[in-house]
């Protein structure tokens, strides 16, 4: 029982620090129980929810591998019926002739230039400080611009395509050696292939159905977590 203020003040410090133990030991013990309660629901909430995460994943998974296959296997009869443009990279698209809804399947790249391209930078560096740079410091200056590496630390694409556009200006030998490994050392790199759907809103416009989580639109939150 829970002693009175008229009670304690007739304690002994000794009774007095034994009461403050005791205190200390209950509050201590509802701590942990609380804390306890607290992680078990955490718990089995972050259990419950990966569950359902994990059957979403391997379900997008399952989805995505299929969706991938049956394009992959109607593209040779989209080429012959011509849905397929004849300068598409591996990329298609596909309308629904009824319902206007479409499948693409959209082909994502990285364009790169290998180790040729240093050795290439590296002769036409030689080729401007040795022909050019006291005779025209401008075309200098811009030659030397389109070699520029991004903030990566890679060449820019359209840069070195500009400066392939003037390979004929010079025929110095290694002026021309340098635009024939810029050239040779570009290739366009596949990192993966995604499939995208759309349908038509109420405006007559292409919208693409949303399967990443987190741009996924909720229709209502709870309005006293969001207070919270």
């Amino acid at each position: 029982m829970e002693q009175t203020k008229n009670d304690i003040s007739r304690l002994s410090v000794e009774e007095l620090r034994k009461e403050l133990e005791r205190r200390e030991a209950e509050a201590k013990e509802a701590r942990l129980i609380a804390r306890e309660r607290y992680e078990r629901e955490r718990n089995a909430l972050v259990t419950d929810l990966m569950a359902d995460a994990v059957w979403l994943e391997n379900k997008m998974k399952v989805f995505k591998s299929g969706a991938l296959a049956r394009l992959n296997g109607f593209r040779q009869l989209a080429l012959e019926y011509g849905e397929i443009r004849s300068n598409s990279k591996g990329g298609f698209l596909l309308r629904h002739s009824e319902t206007q809804e479409v499948v693409s399947l959209d082909r994502n790249t990285v364009p790169e230039y290998d180790e040729r391209a240093s050795l290439a930078e590296q002769l036409l560096k030689e080729f401007l400080e040795e022909k050019v740079k006291k005779r025209d410091k401008q075309t200098y200056r811009t030659i030397s611009a389109l070699m520029e590496r991004n903030k990566k630390g890679d060449y820019t694409p359209s840069r070195i395509a500009s400066l392939l556009k003037i390979r004929d200006n010079y025929d110095d030998e290694k002026w021309v050696k340098a635009m024939q490994l810029f050239e040779e050392s570009f290739q366009v790199r596949d990192i993966s292939y995604s499939v995208s759907f759309y349908r038509k809103d109420t405006m007559g416009k292409d919208q693409a159905l949303c399967l990443t989580f987190a741009s996924l639109p909720v229709d209502s939150v709870d309005e006293e977590a969001e207070q919270e």
